[in-house]
């Protein structure tokens, strides 16, 4: 019986717990302690830091709202701009040259007078301009403005050179003064940028619309020796600026004005037979209002 007895005994006494079991258990214990402590963590210091977190998310949230804001306006900006831009050229365009020289031939008021369409479409994108909610939005429309305007410029300067003098020149140069002249009130910031571009005629021109539109008396002695130095086409549209400015100064400037525009038509008549006659016309104009007070 005794070797019985001891197989039932052994059986009843438990084994001892061998050393790499308890490290297991540890192991795993410390391992549910870790994946518990990390999210309370996180909690823990979210909660402490819960006002600041709020605040970096609502300045977030609000960068990106400015963001969205800006790119909506900039983009309606620049389709109105374009809207108006293109409306002033087919209006020009779609005019005869010849009944436009025909009015210029008869020196009356009407040959240099600023379409109305071009006029509401210059005021048009200027009030645009001037709706910019910010002042970054503000320079950034003013950017685009000038980047459209030395476009313009090219392409006059591509246009004149691809093209044989004629009606049909004249007509897409007319496109492109109509152009410029629907952006002219939002660009004054380049007026003397503009007027100092020695290397670039159609720059140039894309001044003397700005005077054309916005006449200024400082830039009056410029404009007189545009006779001397540029093209028939960009010295008439200077002619005309000129006339505006006695429509604009004449009562005030009379003096100044008077030897600016004597200058401008000595200059041009004397090119004798290949004298610009429409230029002189206008001249003569702006001479003889002034000299009425009208």
């Amino acid at each position: 019986m005794l070797p019985a007895l001891l197989a039932v005994d052994s059986a009843v006494v438990p084994h001892p717990v061998q050393a790499g079991d308890l490290a297991g258990v540890l192991g795993g214990i410390a391992s549910i302690c870790t994946a518990i402590a990390w999210p309370v963590l996180i909690g823990l210091i979210l909660w402490w830091f819960r006002e600041p977190a709020a605040e970096l998310l609502r300045a977030a949230v609000g960068v990106a709202e400015g963001a969205t804001r800006f790119k909506i306006w900039q983009i309606e900006f620049d389709k109105d701009v374009q809207q108006q831009v293109a409306q002033s050229e087919a209006v020009a365009l779609g005019t005869p040259v010849g009944a436009a020289m025909a009015r210029t031939a008869t020196g009356d008021a009407e040959s240099a007078a600023i379409p109305n369409t071009e006029l509401a479409a210059a005021t048009g994108v200027r009030t645009l301009l001037d709706s910019a909610p910010n002042s970054t939005l503000r320079k950034s429309g003013e950017a685009a403005i000038k980047a459209r305007m030395l476009g313009f410029a090219q392409e006059y300067e591509t246009t004149r050179a691809s093209m044989h003098a004629g009606p049909e020149r004249t007509r897409a140069l007319n496109g492109v003064v109509a152009k410029m002249r629907t952006l002219a009130l939002a660009a004054d910031l380049f007026l003397d940028e503009f007027m100092s571009a020695a290397n670039s005629p159609g720059t140039r021109l894309a001044a003397i619309c700005i005077l054309q539109m916005k006449p200024e008396m400082r830039a009056v002695p410029w404009l007189a020796d545009r006779m001397r130095v540029e093209q028939p086409f960009v010295f008439f549209q200077a002619s005309v600026a000129l006339l505006n400015a006695v429509r604009r100064f004449g009562r005030t400037e009379q003096a100044a004005l008077g030897s600016a525009i004597g200058r401008a038509l000595a200059q041009v008549q004397s090119f004798g037979e290949h004298a610009d006659a429409n230029t002189i016309r206008l001249l003569t104009l702006a001479r003889s209002e002034l000299e009425s007070g009208s």
